[in-house]
């Protein structure tokens, strides 16, 4: 079970696909509805990352945890071993996973931007972003006398 918060728009969008990639294998709950049956974690501590909390009863927490839920799916499911095995990968990880959670209002501005409003059809404009982006950078460069 992926226990997360229900009150951040972020978290919403991404568990929206999450549930859609993860079919049945993994539940999700808001942690303003479950919080209090989970004597092992303190309600602070769902307010700073996700926990999922797998079958064997262990607990993830923050990129732990979204790469654990990737293991349920066959394209991604090597992150959680990379997450538990390089120290560096892990760093890294959590730095990324503490940056986005203190960002997470103006992230969901730009993931809608990049992926669209609806995350169960993401649509990829990033790339159209990406290539305008470089056609406006080799203008540029063309452009400066050499």
């Amino acid at each position: 079970m992926l226990i997360w918060d229900g009150q951040c728009g972020f978290c919403k969008y991404w568990v929206t696909w999450l549930e859609q990639l993860t079919e049945k294998s993994v539940l999700y709950s808001p942690y303003q509805q479950i919080h209090q049956a989970i004597e092992e974690i303190p309600k602070n501590a769902f307010k700073k990352a996700v926990r999922l909390i797998d079958t064997n009863g262990e607990i993830y927490s923050g990129a732990g945890a979204a790469y654990k839920i990737f293991e349920k799916t066959s394209t991604w499911s090597f992150l959680i071993s990379w997450y538990k095995n390089n120290s560096l990968f892990r760093g890294f990880s959590d730095f990324v996973y503490r940056f986005v959670s203190n960002h997470r209002s103006a992230l969901l501005t730009i993931t809608k931007f990049l992926f669209g409003k609806n995350p169960t059809k993401l649509q990829h404009f990033w790339i159209i972003y990406l290539v305008l982006f470089l056609f406006a950078v080799i203008l540029i460069v063309k452009l400066i006398p050499s």
